[in-house]
């Protein structure tokens, strides 16, 4: 079977013959001294809002530390806190790092971490669900306690999350309004210019080993093909978020070093199960389940460059169980289901009552994926006999179309690893009651089983708690995954010692050397 992305390839085409065009800043050059590293990024950093993209280029950039971190096994290591304990059911105890402090030189201490939790929690409302605070006590100078409204084992977890972020007060106007972040990690901000650039400075004050770099410039490039481009002309020294193309050009290109490893991050189908759509039916979305070939997606739409995603976390993940039985191809299967909910095959075509069955698939462009994952997903489903209605639009475009239940499939990217525990995965995305939960999916045993499994400590308990969760997930079928992501960055063969981080969410540059 053969995917057809002719039309996208060519809209590619055209797009790169034009992308020094589109490039904003493309008068500058990357004859920049061997200290400073120039980084090619898809999206705007925004340094002076905490809202977009909630916040992450603060934690991308390395501008604030969390208190807690996650290791390049995605395993819980110390940041602002050195060690913590649950002392009771609700109470996490926290001890802090000694001798930290912030961009503008006031101290780092549990005052100072309570003051911009609560901040946070208080300008972002994601904040208060992800992590279930009650109330926080500086008991010590280095001692915080937190208690959460019930038993919530994944706290540690949710604090690695980007959006946990410590903010100094200087951040803040008497208002309480953010102004500018002022952290404590190994870069301080330095300036921005919109629809241009961000740019870090190195904070010589910083309480780990102090980075080799002095400045990064985070060049903001929205086209794809043009931030290739800005690397092959010597404009920037590293570049993100690259077509698969792209990539293939570049690693046989010695002047060039491509970086591919797993990290986190899901491209999945969501259904609406809401009764503005057909997939209602849990029987469609079983069969849809079994229609679509994820390695014919992986292979024409990114050549080749992921994973085929057969269940939500991929089996690398520590909370994944080989009792969760995978997604298979399966078109025998898939017409019993579909003959079952009372539609028939004519003329290679499944109609109900004379109506085709038609699928309306919504996405985004501001990934280079999105666009080619949603066609080959849309054209595998019309070769087995479902029409589908394709349309991109912008991400709060798309949002606004799934809110109000107008659609029946929105192809999305979500990051399965990025705090290590599936807590925020399961419950913030699928829960009955969750904020991020616009597919009105509901199942009664689902719902108890996240609400239990966020009050059990790591261990068997809790591993057949998720499992059966995860199998419900499965079964019900409210999704349909896609593709594991593989993250590809590129740099000039000059950058060096950088390494994939397999969150997704930060660029650990403070080992990245320029020659």
């Amino acid at each position: 079977m053969t995917l057809r992305l002719t039309r996208l390839r060519k809209l590619a085409l055209a797009a790169l013959a034009t992308a020094t065009l589109l490039a904003p800043g493309a008068a500058a050059t990357a004859d920049t001294p061997s200290d400073t590293l120039v980084v090619a990024t898809m999206w705007e950093a925004l340094p002076l809002s905490m809202k977009p993209r909630r916040s992450r280029f603060f934690n991308e950039s390395e501008i604030l530390d969390t208190l807690v971190k996650l290791d390049f096994d995605m395993k819980l290591v110390p940041g602002l806190a050195t060690s913590w304990e649950r002392v009771a059911p609700t109470v996490w105890r926290f001890t802090l790092r000694d001798n930290v402090a912030f961009h503008d030189g006031t101290p780092f201490d549990a005052r100072a971490a309570k003051f911009s939790l609560e901040r946070v929690i208080a300008l972002l409302p994601y904040a208060a669900d992800l992590l279930s605070i009650k109330s926080m006590t500086a008991v010590e100078p280095l001692t915080l306690e937190i208690e959460t409204l019930g038993p919530f084992a994944a706290l540690p977890n949710q604090l690695t999350d980007a959006i946990t972020g410590i903010y100094a007060k200087a951040s803040f106007n008497e208002a309480g309004d953010f102004v500018k972040p002022v952290g404590t990690g190994p870069w301080a901000f330095a300036d921005y210019r919109k629809q241009d650039r961000t740019i870090v400075e190195r904070f010589d004050g910083y309480w780990g080993e102090a980075p080799a770099l002095k400045t990064i410039e985070y060049r903001y490039i929205p086209d794809h093909n043009a931030r290739a481009l800005a690397l092959e002309t010597g404009e920037v020294d590293f570049v993100v978020h690259l077509l698969p193309s792209d990539a293939a050009r570049l690693s046989r290109d010695d002047s060039f070093k491509v970086y591919k490893d797993e990290s986190a991050g899901l491209y999945y189908g969501a259904f609406n199960a809401g009764e503005k759509s057909v997939l209602n039916d849990v029987r469609i979305r079983k069969a849809v389940n079994l229609l679509v070939d994820r390695e014919l997606v992986v292979k024409g739409a990114l050549d080749g460059i992921g994973s085929p995603a057969w269940t939500f976390f991929p089996p690398s993940f520590p909370w994944s169980s080989e009792k969760v039985e995978p997604h298979e191809v399966d078109a025998q299967a898939a017409a019993a289901l579909l003959r079952e909910a009372g539609y028939e095959k004519t003329d290679g075509t499944w109609t109900k009552d004379g109506t085709p069955l038609t699928l309306r698939i919504l996405s985004y462009s501001s990934r280079a994926e999105m666009p080619t994952i949603t066609e080959a997903m849309a054209i595998l489903l019309q070769q087995q006999g479902i029409a589908t209605d394709v349309k991109m639009y912008t991400w709060d475009g798309m949002l606004e179309r799934v809110r109000q239940g107008d659609y029946d499939v929105s192809v999305v990217f979500w990051t399965p690893e990025m705090t290590g525990h599936p807590d925020l995965h399961l419950k913030s995305q699928f829960h009955s009651k969750a904020g991020l939960n616009h597919q009105f999916w509901s199942n009664a045993e689902f719902d108890a089983l996240v609400d239990k499994g966020r009050t059990l400590d790591a261990g068997p308990e809790a591993f057949a708690t998720y499992e059966r969760a995860q199998q419900i997930l499965q079964a019900d079928a409210p999704i349909i995954p896609l593709v594991h992501k593989v993250y590809v960055a590129a740099s000039s063969a000059a950058v060096d010692g950088y390494k994939v981080h397999p969150s997704g969410f930060f660029y650990d540059f403070k080992t990245v050397t320029k020659n």
